[in-house]
């Protein structure tokens, strides 16, 4: 019997398992491991960095990194409940004080005593000064100086005084009759130059306090001759 040759076997195709993004060099080091994280840059929302962790950009952090602060989200005094609520034929004289939110829809005329916020109605009159409070939204009138850290006025205010504060908000049928001293430092007043303005009272001061001192200095050394 003639001997039966096996079938021609065919060629083995060789097997590439190396990545196709990472070529492999004959002969040369091994390709580096590809990094796991697949989140582009900047997505996302942030977290706390810890220790020997890494950013998107392989960058490796020495500690612990907390997340920014959030902004504080304007107050809108439109939708806080007010303490308390001058009504639309309520006329009150005097002195009023309050802790957090006053609305006046009828009249007040006096002195308000609180360090909160303010919302004179479109059918409100104020007549009296407004020192030391946060917020302010005038929509009637008001009758006296304002001196708040911001000051809102909607279309229907009408203000018949000076105004000082630090923002201000006002729309452009407002009615001001008065001065304005809007500024960062504000009560304080600021130059061309955006610096504070030195009214003199301060060194008066401080050379009233210097002559009387000078004064107590001379009066001891006369009683111990």
């Amino acid at each position: 019997r003639e001997a039966q040759q096996p079938p021609p076997s065919r060629p083995q195709q060789a097997c590439d398992m190396s990545d196709s993004a990472s070529p492999k060099v004959p002969g040369g080091p091994p390709p580096p491991p590809r990094s796991k994280r697949s989140q582009a840059p900047n997505s996302g929302r942030r977290r706390n960095r810890q220790r020997d962790d890494y950013d998107d950009y392989g960058n490796q952090y020495d500690g612990e990194y907390d997340d920014e602060e959030e902004e504080e989200a304007p107050v809108n005094l439109m939708e806080e409940t007010p303490e308390t609520v001058v009504g639309l034929n309520v006329n009150v004289k005097g002195e009023l004080a309050f802790e957090t939110l006053l609305r006046i829809d009828g009249k007040v005329e006096g002195t308000l005593l609180s360090k909160g916020n303010l919302i004179v109605g479109e059918t409100g009159v104020l007549v009296g000064d407004v020192n030391g409070m946060q917020n302010m939204l005038v929509d009637g009138k008001v009758i006296g100086n304002i001196s708040v850290e911001k000051l809102e006025l909607h279309a229907k205010a009408t203000v018949m005084g000076n105004i000082t504060c630090k923002t201000l908000f006002m729309d452009h049928s407002t009615t001001v009759v008065g001065t304005l001293n809007v500024n960062p430092f504000a009560p304080q007043e600021i130059d061309n130059e955006g610096k504070i303005k030195d009214d003199g009272k301060g060194s008066k001061k401080k050379d009233d306090k210097k002559a009387e001192e000078d004064k107590d200095e001379d009066e001891d050394g006369d009683g111990d001759e």
